[in-house]
């Protein structure tokens, strides 16, 4: 279990991060930064397999 809660925080902290900075640069200058929203995106993507994968193996 704790890979799944290290995924967890890994994702939490790359959507933050990411996320936080594509957002800021929206509001500033309105560009978009792709790399950053695919990477928001990816940690989006960890996240949602993580939180499914501990929902798997709680019903064991």
């Amino acid at each position: 279990m704790e890979i799944n809660r290290f995924l967890l925080m890994f994702a939490t902290t790359m959507m933050l991060i990411f996320g936080g900075v594509f957002f800021l640069r929206y509001l500033q200058s309105g560009e978009y930064l792709v790399d950053h929203l695919l990477s928001a995106l990816a940690g989006l993507l960890i996240l949602i397999l993580a939180l499914i994968w501990r929902q798997k193996h709680k019903e064991r």
